[in-house]
């Protein structure tokens, strides 16, 4: 990663007006604009300087970028400094900052998964018992009221099977979503620029709180 100044050749393919995104080189970049180092994180972690959170606001914006282009092969993201800073700080704290929200995210799935093997146990218990049960209420119990009883017995024990597999498939897919989307921005090639940068989008401009206008 290296710090150049002014502003570089945009390809002809760049988008029009509407569009969220510049164009450089056939691929898009991700434009974020700060005046110093000190934006870039989270002013409430106490943490050292190198260690600490990446702006909230500013994560936001790189998840919802990195799905955007979701459809691209790849993209850049450019950080645009009106002060100079460090080569490879920027850098570092972007790819320290990422490496952990998706350690976070597997140490948060395998933690799903265990829960998961545990409900599903519960459930397939809880299901044999209530279908034996229910066999049981429709031999003692005789008319309507067994039927009904046994018809209950039955439909609960396929409830209790709805949380393992909840847990086991439907909330892999939101996770599996946001790590593809990790692992995409940590793919992503960094640059530092100095200066304003390019007109961008009112929503990317706005995108980082207290970023420079």
């Amino acid at each position: 990663m290296g710090i150049a100044s002014g502003r570089p050749a945009c390809d002809k393919r760049r988008v029009s007006e509407h569009s969220r995104y510049r164009f450089e080189d056939g691929k898009p970049c991700v434009d974020v604009r700060i005046t110093s180092l000190e934006q870039l994180f989270d002013n409430r972690d106490p943490a050292p300087f190198r260690e600490r959170d990446l702006d909230p606001d500013l994560v936001e914006y790189l998840l919802a970028a990195g799905e955007d282009l979701a459809a691209h092969d790849g993209f850049q993201i450019v950080f645009w400094i009106e002060n100079r800073c460090q080569p490879g700080e920027i850098e570092a704290a972007f790819r320290a900052h990422f490496e952990y929200e998706l350690d976070r995210v597997d140490r948060r799935r395998r933690r799903q998964r265990r829960t998961g093997q545990i409900a599903l146990v519960i459930g397939v218990t809880a299901i044999i018992a209530l279908l034996s049960l229910s066999q049981l209420v429709a031999r003692v119990v005789p008319g309507s009221v067994g039927g009904a009883l046994r018809e209950g017995l039955v439909i609960s024990s396929w409830v209790v099977m709805w949380r393992p597999v909840e847990i086991l498939i439907y909330d892999w897919i939101p996770v599996r979503r946001e790590r593809r989307t990790l692992r995409r921005l940590l793919a992503a090639p960094i640059a530092v620029r100095t200066g304003r940068g390019p007109d961008v989008a009112p929503r990317v401009r706005h995108a980082v709180a207290g970023a420079a206008e």
